[in-house]
């Protein structure tokens, strides 16, 4: 009866629970057990952020129907280094509660994502550290001194070289005639047939890449627009798709996954 929890608290101390287990309740240690991280922590962005509350049992009378909560600050008493001292012990915690099998997505960006990526090189090590995933979006761009900001980075890496990795393909707008190829004596040549005509075959599809926006025919992985049917009034709400695309490429039916920072619930959803 533990599995499928939503826990309101303090990560740090939540998964410090985690890894101890709690006989009493049943509760046994989850370490190494957890098989996919998908973590959307704040981004040291200087901000204050809200989310919109709509009142139970309001009509068009009462006003207002809808209110603003405060959600959480992404301020820091010391900056950046009070950030990455907050980062830090809970990376570790998430380390400890990888399986063997099991892989990490922080999703992060320009603000501090250097800094974060030398936390996870040094805790989950270099050598287990798979793709820097670009997701590339479009909003309406502002008048600016520098070029428009618009993608954030996701930092993947294994728990080891043995983690979880499914394929993902994306169908392409029409089909390609491409040209089989062999290595032979280490250089890859053209395959062909007896009659030493190339052989081709027809592609309708690709592996999906690092680099994921709509012009690789995922629009669905547009950030949740103002009126979409998944917008519930949190301003760094992610859309399901991108998590839906996570998931699939790094866990398998019945693994447990976590999102140790929740934000609007979209890995839950």
């Amino acid at each position: 009866g533990w599995m499928n929890r939503l826990i309101y608290g303090d990560n740090l101390l939540t998964m410090q629970a985690l890894l101890a287990g709690d006989p009493a309740t049943g509760l046994p240690s989850m370490r190494g057990k957890v098989d996919l991280i998908y973590i959307d922590p704040p981004f040291d962005s200087k901000a204050d952020y809200r989310t919109k509350i709509t009142l139970p049992g309001a009509d068009i009378q009462q006003k207002p129907t809808v209110i603003e909560q405060f959600a959480y600050a992404d301020t820091w008493e010391e900056g950046t280094v009070s950030y990455l001292r907050m980062m830090y012990p809970r990376l570790v915690l998430m380390r400890e509660l990888l399986s063997d099998r099991g892989s990490i997505y922080v999703h992060i960006d320009w603000h501090v994502g250097h800094y974060v990526k030398i936390l996870m090189d040094e805790i989950f090590g270099k050598d287990n550290f798979k793709n820097e995933i670009i997701w590339a979006y479009s909003r309406w761009a502002n008048v600016s001194s520098a070029f428009q900001r618009m993608h954030d980075n996701i930092f993947y890496y294994g728990r080891s070289s043995n983690s979880i990795f499914h394929e993902q393909r994306i169908k392409l707008s029409e089909s390609r005639k491409r040209n089989l190829v062999q290595m032979i004596d280490g250089i890859k040549v053209s395959m062909r047939d007896e009659n030493g005509n190339v052989v081709y075959r027809q592609q309708e599809d690709k592996p999906v890449s690092d680099f994921w926006d709509d012009t690789d025919c995922w629009d669905d992985l547009y950030q949740v627009g103002k009126t979409g049917h998944e917008r519930i009034g949190y301003a760094t709400q992610k859309p399901e798709a991108l998590l839906e695309r996570i998931i699939k490429a790094s866990s398998n039916e019945g693994d447990l996954v976590c999102d140790f920072f929740g934000g609007s619930g979209t890995t839950a959803a």
